[in-house]
């Protein structure tokens, strides 16, 4: 694993270990429209700074080219709940 990947994954580990208490922050501040938007506006944008490096590592090693900002109108291809599997 490349230096960079660990950095990566490093960073992906520190928002991922924010997100719950950010969510609880975000829950209390509710009421208050100027810091929850503030608060969201943060969290957002962490998450797509992320995105846009995992996704942009991703293209380098498997050679696609992936214009971030078409993510967010595409549908979601992957199945990431496999506890909702269909029954024949």
């Amino acid at each position: 694993m490349h230096a960079r990947d660990r950095e990566l994954l490093a960073a992906l580990s520190k928002v991922n270990s924010k997100i719950g208490s950010v969510t609880v922050e975000l829950l209390t501040l509710q009421p208050d429209d100027a810091a929850y938007a503030a608060g969201l506006h943060t969290l957002g944008r962490q998450l797509i700074h992320i995105g846009v490096a995992l996704t942009g590592r991703a293209g380098e090693l498997d050679g696609t080219e992936l214009d971030p900002i078409s993510l967010l109108n595409a549908p979601d291809t992957e199945n990431h709940d496999r506890t909702e599997q269909s029954e024949p």
